[in-house]
């Protein structure tokens, strides 16, 4: 009894030795199976996005006080006194294949509410497309410079313009545009589609740069029949670069943009009196300008000669019409012509540091005779010398002049005279006269005429931002 007793106490002890034997066992295997696993590889943090615009924006803009003051003309109608308001706003996004731009100006003139008007220069999109980023697709607003001459530009017609400006520079509008451009081995071939016809800014009676009437809104002209603005107009340019000279060669169908004709389609012919008005109140108040659809050919060359720049350029018109308009000296039609000019420039820097430049231009319309074309444009047969001297100071001092001269017709001038300078980072100041001097010498006024002794001095102020 006792003995198994003493063997089942002897046998639990064991047994109790024995769990904890092995349950340290345990513990310590386990131990060492934790301390050989590896430790988790720490979180990364996730790649950031690049972002979706990668180029760079960029915006400015102005704001100008426009003053000028004509010499009295004695008409009570007309405003010899200007002062406007000029506001310019521009933003700009560019990276590596797209370009994106805004730019519009806006003027109000209390004086004259003819001259209120806003406009886009600018407002497109375009992009790079290809491996080699060598097609260019635009589609927006756009201005165009396709003129290598300083006052006289045959070549420059795709823009409508604003009348009541400086007439050998008149401002330009923005026009809708569709294009599609290749990068050549030598510079690029372009194609254009123009989707509509951007009406011209006319200045109204009251101004002293007008005819002295309203104009009503222009009237395009598709061979017989008058048709809206929303019409298709094409071309294709190449811009060639022979090291030394640059080329361009550019074919357009479209609405002339500066040889309109002014008057009335709805006439009848009288048997004793003639091209009769219908409406001759119209007619003489409120006379239509007919703009015609034409095909130009022509091109620009700038070529950097020794020390100077020789600058030619010249086109082609065939109008596609036989429409007359009756007008103040009688029945016209469009007739085809060639327009070309060419000139001059040399450069040169004294050693105080002014840089001179020197212009000398000149034009001339051909395929029409003397009257017609006089008829057709202020400057058919001109020529321009003139210097604009950079001072080169901390101000950006600039003098600017220029004479044009009608070799055909007599007494017909048009001389300019300007002076610029900034007054700090943010403010600039111009100042000038311009004085037109073109008598009439017949019973009707043609070309320069219409504005002769329209002499002004004008002062602008200008606040960049």
């Amino acid at each position: 009894m006792k003995r198994s007793l003493f063997f089942l106490i002897f046998m639990g002890l064991s047994s109790s030795a024995n769990a904890v034997v092995t349950k340290k066992k345990v513990v310590k295997k386990t131990k060492q199976v934790r301390e050989a696993r590896p430790a988790p590889a720490p979180e990364q943090a996730p790649e950031p996005e690049e972002p979706f615009f990668t180029g760079s924006w960029s915006g400015q803009g102005e704001v100008a006080f426009e003053f000028r003051k004509f010499k009295d003309d004695n008409v009570a109608t007309t405003k010899d006194t200007g002062a406007a308001i000029f506001t310019r706003l521009e933003t700009k996004y560019e990276s590596d294949v797209s370009k994106h731009v805004l730019r519009f100006f806006s003027r109000v003139d209390p004086k004259d509410s003819d001259r209120d008007f806003v406009t886009f220069e600018d407002a497109y999109l375009s992009n790079r497309l290809g491996e080699s980023q060598g097609i260019k697709v635009l589609a927006g607003y756009k201005l165009f410079n396709w003129t290598a001459t300083e006052a006289f530009h045959p070549a420059d017609q795709i823009n409508s313009r604003n009348y009541d400006s400086d007439l050998e520079n008149l401002e330009k509008k923005g026009e809708l545009t569709v294009e599609l451009a290749f990068d050549t081995p030598v510079g690029a071939l372009s194609f254009f589609y123009w989707p509509r016809f951007e009406k011209p800014e006319f200045p109204g009676s009251h101004s002293r740069l007008g005819l002295g009437v309203n104009l009503k809104d222009p009237a395009l002209i598709d061979g017989t029949q008058e048709i809206g603005y929303s019409v298709g107009q094409f071309g294709a340019m190449t811009t060639i670069n022979l090291g030394d000279a640059d080329l361009s060669l550019h074919g357009i169908t479209h609405y002339d943009r500066n040889f309109p004709i002014t008057g009335t389609t709805n006439f009848v012919i009288h048997p004793s009196l003639g091209p009769v008005p219908v409406n001759s109140t119209e007619f003489t108040t409120t006379p239509t300008p007919y703009y015609f659809k034409t095909t130009q050919y022509g091109g620009t060359l700038q070529w950097s000669l020794f020390d100077m720049l020789l600058k030619l350029e010249g086109v082609a018109r065939k109008f596609d019409s036989e429409k007359e308009v009756l007008t103040a000296r009688g029945i016209r039609k469009p007739v085809d012509h060639q327009e070309v000019a060419g000139g001059l420039e040399y450069t040169f820097t004294l050693e105080s540091g002014i840089e001179w430049t020197w212009f000398l231009e000149g034009n001339a319309i051909l395929g029409v005779d003397k009257d017609r074309r006089a008829e057709m444009s202020a400057f058919q047969r001109d020529v321009m010398g003139g210097f604009r001297m950079a001072f080169n100071n901390i101000m950006g001092s600039e003098l600017y002049a220029t004479a044009i001269h009608d070799i055909e017709r007599d007494r017909e001038n048009l001389f300019n005279l300007s002076y610029s300078q900034r007054l700090s980072d943010q403010w600039k100041f111009k100042t000038g006269v311009r004085v037109y001097s073109a008598p009439v010498k017949g019973s009707l006024p043609q070309g320069l005429e219409t504005l002769n002794e329209d002499n002004h001095i004008f002062f602008n102020i200008y606040r960049y931002f």
